[in-house]
């Protein structure tokens, strides 16, 4: 079967290379990290900025044989010189005894992940796409889930230490304590649970939604940026958060659907 998405690629001259997974790391139960080799890839990186990410291309026998689904992830580590880089997975569902090829309801990236192993190979392609900040940024506003968290610690990396920034994210209270966590001298993280109790989680907020919480941040929109990333219905909130609540114009905001509820997109 011809994919189409890959044709799209080729149009616009979009190369595919592949990499070597060289390593598995696990930091939840659900949140995986794997190590690649990939030099021809990152050879037409010049320079790593946040939320650099890159195209995989997964097996999706579901939609036919051969065929395959590309899936986009964030860079949780790069180094140019040894073209070596890493990437992070959200396990989505039941994947640890599920058959790689038999579970529809999972998706082709979060199955692959699952069940990979050093020395695997496959196809990934770069399309750099940089989002700088205002100038005059004071206050750098991240809300996301973990299929964000990539991208979140990577502005926490970049971001002058001047800077504030207040993270707003959701996860299981039981993974919060294992998950990778940039640092950042004027950063605050909020860790939401949403469905949770205080009694099971007393760490965590028990807010409604992401927006909710963030109404009782008291947020001042002067020099404020608000960038949003994670499932649709979370991100389309922040969104109207931005806009209404704060008042904010396109050039303070960017926000981004990385997946959306009930349908297999890992």
């Amino acid at each position: 079967m011809v994919n189409w998405q890959r044709g799209v690629m080729r149009l616009f001259r979009i190369t595919n290379h592949e990499v070597v997974v060289t390593g598995v790391k696990d930091f939840t139960p659900n949140y995986r990290r794997i190590h690649f080799s990939g030099p021809e890839l990152l050879v037409q990186l010049d320079e790593v900025f946040p939320t650099l990410w890159t195209r995989l291309w997964f097996p999706h026998p579901e939609k036919g044989d051969g065929h395959l689904s590309q899936r986009g992830y964030t860079f949780s580590a790069i180094d140019l010189d040894a073209g070596t880089f890493s990437l992070d997975f959200v396990l989505h569902g039941d994947l640890g005894d599920a058959d790689p090829v038999d579970s529809d309801d999972i998706g082709p990236g979060a199955r692959w992940a699952a069940h990979v192993r050093p020395g695997a190979t496959i196809e990934a392609a770069l399309t750099p796409a940089r989002l700088d900040l205002p100038d005059d940024t004071a206050h750098l506003l991240l809300a996301g889930d973990l299929t964000a968290l990539p991208a979140i610690n990577s502005w926490c990396e970049a971001v002058p230490a001047e800077v504030t920034i207040t993270v707003a994210i959701t996860a299981d209270p039981t993974e919060v304590p294992g998950l990778p966590q940039s640092e950042h001298p004027n950063a605050t993280w909020h860790w939401m649970n949403q469905g949770s109790n205080a009694e099971a989680a007393p760490q965590l907020r028990t807010d409604r939604s992401v927006t909710d919480h963030l109404r009782g941040l008291d947020l001042d929109s002067a020099g404020l940026y608000v960038w949003a990333a994670g499932e649709r219905s979370m991100v389309k909130e922040v969104r109207r958060f931005a806009k209404g609540d704060l008042g904010l114009g396109r050039s303070q905001q960017f926000s981004q659907f990385y997946w959306f509820a009930d349908k297999p997109t890992g």
